[in-house]
């Protein structure tokens, strides 16, 4: 493992058992929910996994976070083998990668204060027994996750707070635990669009002062262009095209980064590109087509696309594109 990349996870897959198709039949058919990928993650780095919903990205971050387990592939984290552990490595792990889920309301217990919740991680953990050295944990990551002062919030419940507070009292949650990397699994899809701004400035923040690295998942490119090092776009299970935010941005290679992109809004009218609508719905994971499995959905592919599949394009290697279906 390099010294600069800390998590590095290499052809994970993980199906899920679909039943067989008949009655009586011996066939066994599987959901390909993350299928062979591969990636790196760098000390206090973010990236952006963008994708369709349904394309694997919150099954990958599962599985980062030994919430599944995967069918093949490794994961390592700080040159140990993280793929396989039992409980008590698992426990001890979850201090140093923390999640934050997408709706902040649901990943919150209503029967208890702030000051319960916050506080929860450290007792399970066993961390800081003194209660008074808790409770300072606890306010330092209120207030480092915008919940100043942090006096204000302690008593209420969750069901008192606004949806952006919500979401930060999951943030100041996982932050309690000091973690290495937080892997934000859509943390501003259910918020107000005033209020999206605020939490993903909270995160490129905390990115910065406790040097904290972030999976943040996504399925709007739009949303993290100016937060993220490098964005990984995902389809079906698969990660398609990687490389860092500006290159992905200015020169994208597969048409599927082009299709997304061609969608966000741009307020000059200039700078808008022209917009590529993708036919017919994505493929059934269950039965992924041969090939490209992007090729039923593509405006350029050719006949060759039905029966190779090209292998993933990183483009902090080359600018070159190696995908088949940009042949011209």
């Amino acid at each position: 493992m390099s010294k600069e990349n800390f998590l590095e996870v290499r052809g994970l897959k993980k199906y899920f058992d679909a039943g067989r198709p008949a009655l009586f039949s011996r066939e066994s058919r599987f959901v390909h929910a993350v299928d062979d990928v591969s990636f790196n993650l760098r000390r206090s780095e973010v990236i952006a996994l963008v994708g369709e919903s349904g394309c694997g990205k919150s099954t990958l971050s599962l599985l980062l976070m030994g919430l599944e387990e995967p069918t093949e592939g490794t994961i390592s984290f700080e040159g140990r083998d993280i793929t396989h552990l039992n409980d008590k490595e698992r426990k001890g792990l979850r201090r140093k990668i923390q999640m934050i889920f997408q709706d902040p309301y649901e990943s919150l217990n209503p029967t208890q204060t702030i000051e319960e919740i916050i506080n929860e991680p450290l007792l399970v953990h066993g961390i800081a027994p003194d209660k008074s050295e808790r409770d300072e944990r606890v306010k330092k990551a209120m207030e480092d996750a915008g919940l100043k002062p942090a006096e204000v919030y302690l008593y209420r419940f969750p069901h008192e707070l606004s949806g952006g507070q919500r979401q930060r009292v999951v943030i100041a949650a996982a932050l309690v635990l000091e973690p290495e990397i937080l892997l934000a699994d859509e943390p501003v899809s259910m918020l107000d669009v005033s209020i999206r701004a605020e939490i993903i400035n909270l995160l490129a923040e905390l990115r910065i002062t406790r040097q904290i690295a972030v999976i943040f998942i996504t399925h709007d490119l739009g949303s993290v262009g100016f937060f993220a090092d490098r964005v990984a776009v995902m389809y079906l299970g698969r990660i398609v095209e990687i490389g860092t935010m500006l290159e992905v941005l200015e020169k994208p290679q597969h048409p599927y980064t082009k299709a997304l992109l061609s969608v966000i809004p741009v307020p000059n009218p200039r700078l808008r590109r022209e917009r590529i609508i993708l036919q017919g719905e994505t493929p059934n994971p269950i039965d992924v087509p041969s090939g490209c499995r992007f090729h039923p959905r593509c405006p350029v592919a050719i006949s060759t696309c039905k029966h190779s599949d090209p292998p993933s394009i990183t483009l902090s290697k080359t600018h070159q594109a190696s995908c088949l279906l940009l042949v011209k």
